[in-house]
């Protein structure tokens, strides 16, 4: 099979056309010998969440050369099919990517309306892109009153770390103009993330609620609001959250000592035997101890568990060996993989008294300053339930692209070179 079909196919495809893929508690998993010696088992699907149109788009560098632009080609898809009369907001942790900054003066130029904040280090870069990027008449590169990255945090250590878009209008992958649209993933827009770097992005269609709030969010960071104690989050007064039919998005940062926003969500399952879960991270820190205790207690109530996490064969995986160790001992799978730069939890489990296949994504890493420091997103996918699941099956094939590659984990082989 030649990669450009194997890349088209979804993962259910896969599993009826590729020997490497077998049931497995009411799930498709890819067998970890067979899948190494194919290609990307998916780059793009697309489903119906929350009754609104979701696609995922994927990133797997290693099956194509090395570069694979899937997720910053749509990207510029949606900038360019942006009609006149339509806004743009962007909140752009980094940018190097000519293309897509090319593709927003453009856009300026037609009519359309662009706003983008971007982390203050790119103003120094010199790269060609953030010159262009100058030219639109609405940018900002955020900079606080002690020296860090961040529009909304105060911290000096706090980095605008969002990596979102919202369009007014666009034109779907079928050529559709549709409306209240937002892209949101783990890839910055550069070449060593966005085009080398194994991330997700997922682009949701027709959703004003989701859409309103999402512009919000980059709003208040345009007008670098500001609140004690770095409490952005504030679950009481209802700020920093965005409920909505095909997803829930929590906004970082969040005041010290409260609540951890990923542990709030993955609480919500009930561990048992049938219970998957699949961790996709570029780092892992000690700085989360819920999020430690929460995978524990998932793996010890009886989910089986498994997490790659970004690494190189010089200096190892990329996770704390206090919290590496604990993984282990707890009976977690963990592999190192090169240049793994997502942000993401892919679950079938038991949700109340039924079980559901869950996403939940973002640009959120495993560790404390993504946590209380930066200006971050945490998005919870609506469950898929029934026998079709495509938009999970699809990060179940994302995660063995990387997962499979990877050197698998010991405690006598730390830092798993």
């Amino acid at each position: 099979m030649d990669s450009k079909t194997l890349r088209a196919l979804s993962v259910a495809a896969c599993a009826a056309a590729v020997a490497g893929c077998v049931a497995s508690g009411g799930e498709y998993e890819i067998d970890d010998v067979d899948v190494r010696s194919v290609e990307a088992a998916v780059s793009t699907a697309s489903g119906t969440l929350g009754g609104k149109s979701v696609w995922v788009y994927f990133n797997n560098p290693p099956a194509f050369g090395g570069t694979d632009p899937t997720i910053t080609d749509e990207v510029k898809r949606l900038i360019d099919n942006t009609p006149a009369g339509a806004t743009i907001r962007a909140a752009i942790h980094s940018l190097s990517h000519g293309g897509i900054a090319d593709a927003l003066v453009a856009a300026q130029s037609r009519g359309v309306t662009v706003y983008v904040v971007l982390d203050a280090k790119n103003a120094s870069t010199g790269y060609a892109a953030v010159e262009t990027i100058k030219q639109l008449a609405n940018h900002k590169f955020c900079t606080n009153a002690s020296g860090g990255g961040g529009c909304i945090s105060t911290s000096a250590a706090g980095n605008m770390h969002t990596k979102l878009f919202t369009f007014s209008q666009t034109r779907d992958p079928n050529g559709v103009l549709r409306s209240d649209v937002s892209w949101i993933s783990s890839a910055n827009l550069t070449g060593a993330s966005g085009t080398g770097a194994f991330n997700n992005a997922v682009v949701i269609y027709d959703a004003a609620t989701l859409f309103d709030g999402l512009s919000a969010n980059v709003s208040d960071m345009w007008n670098r609001k500001h609140y004690a104690g770095n409490d952005y989050y504030d679950s009481a007064t209802g700020r920093g959250y965005y409920m909505t039919n095909p997803a829930d998005v929590y906004a970082s940062p969040e005041g010290l000592s409260q609540t951890d926003t990923i542990v709030t969500r993955l609480n919500d399952i009930t561990p048992d035997t049938n219970c998957r879960v699949r961790i996709g991270m570029s780092f892992v820190t000690t700085g989360r101890p819920e999020l430690l205790a929460q995978v524990k207690k998932m793996k010890a109530g009886g989910c089986s568990v498994w997490v790659v996490v970004s690494g190189n064969a010089t200096d190892g995986i990329d996770m704390s060996q206090s919290v590496y160790n604990e993984l282990l001992d707890a009976g977690v799978a963990v592999r190192r993989r090169d240049k793994v730069h997502d942000k993401f939890f892919a679950v079938y489990g038991k949700f109340g008294s039924s079980y559901a296949y869950r996403v939940y994504t973002g640009s959120q890493n495993w560790s404390q300053d993504a946590l209380n420091e930066n200006e971050e997103l945490f998005v919870k996918l609506a469950p898929e339930t029934g026998t079709t699941h495509p938009i999970y099956d699809a990060y179940v094939g994302h995660f063995n692209d990387a997962y499979n590659g990877g050197v698998t984990c010991s405690k006598a082989n730390y830092p798993c070179k």
